[in-house]
């Protein structure tokens, strides 16, 4: 199966892009809205949709399928490294997924002009029926420096805690541990199920981080390669020269530019960008360049100029 196909997407499809899709075609095939089709159609659409979702919405699987397919994701693999990728077999109610991913929001509010409200819609998701309890969405800033080695954060949450008497609620903070892994990207989703809202009759809902990427001063990420501009004269563009570029990890890279640097050049260092999830390779460092002009050239240097270059 190919999970890009299902849900219409690209390979390069950017966190925002997979969420959209999904939202558009879990909406489009949910039970409720096609009871006059064939039910096994409709349940089955509705179920390859989310577990096309469940596998690009998580960084570890979609590396897995786009390295391996949906053969290896389901029977395992070999990496590159000689470890082994255990099967993966989606192991959720689409419904309960549908429910965790429009929480308490009606997911027809696009399409309406007036708020149709999500218990009138689906009913039989609503907290009176002893659902699931919304998730607790919390954002995890990093920095690119924590993204491309990986680090831990302790992050404060706060949730609703069932008192004792299991009669009422009481506010309680608390701190989750949440290991990011080196190279996972902005939108990169982790959940704590069970760790989020209690209330009496209904299930406890999860906590779900989502990372943030913090802007760096010199680094500017694209998928798994980083981007640097370099500043260097109008001679060195001409003659060459070394770049010097400290790399996130400490390391200082000198990088010879023996190149004519013509605008829009890109000088390509292999394997000094982010690590690629679930591989031993990493992207490229992709450097481009800002030439300095001088801002005065007296006619003596103008004519050597014409002689050199003619």
């Amino acid at each position: 199966m190919d999970y890009y196909k299902i849900l219409s997407l690209t390979n390069g499809a950017s966190e925002a892009e997979i969420k959209k899709a999904y939202r558009k075609l879990a909406i489009q095939w949910h039970p409720k809205r096609n009871e006059n089709k064939s039910k096994e159609l409709v349940e089955s659409k509705f179920e390859e949709i989310s577990v096309a979702y469940c596998v690009l919405s998580d960084a570890k699987l979609r590396a897995v399928f786009d390295q391996y397919g949906d053969k290896g994701l389901r029977d395992g693999a070999t990496s590159a490294d000689g470890g082994s990728i255990p099967p993966w077999n989606y192991n959720k109610n689409p419904e309960s997924q549908f429910n965790d991913f429009f929480g308490s929001f009606s997911p027809f509010a696009d399409f309406f002009s007036e708020e149709a409200g999500y218990t009138n819609l689906f009913s039989s998701t609503s907290k009176a029926s002893g659902g699931k309890l919304p998730s607790t969405n919390v954002n995890l800033y990093c920095t690119l420096e924590e993204l491309f080695s990986g680090c831990t954060k302790n992050q404060k949450v706060t949730r609703k805690k069932l008192k004792m008497d299991g009669k009422g609620t009481t506010v309680e903070e608390r701190t989750i541990t949440v290991d990011i892994e080196a190279g996972w990207r902005e939108g990169t989703k982790i959940t704590f199920t069970g760790e989020g809202d209690e209330a009496k009759g209904a299930t406890t809902g999860d906590v779900v981080f989502t990372l943030k990427e913090t802007p760096h001063n010199y680094f500017t990420r694209n998928k798994n390669n980083l981007e640097y501009t370099a500043t260097i004269t109008l001679v060195d563009s001409l003659v060459g020269t070394t770049v010097r570029v400290k790399t996130l990890d400490g390391r200082v890279l000198n990088i010879p530019i023996n190149e004519l640097v013509q605008p829009g050049y890109v000088k390509v260092v292999p394997g000094e960008g982010m690590k690629k999830p679930n591989s031993n390779t990493s992207g490229d460092l992709l450097i481009s360049f800002n030439i300095v002009y001088p801002e005065f050239l007296t006619a003596e240097q103008k004519t050597k100029i014409k002689e050199t270059l003619n």
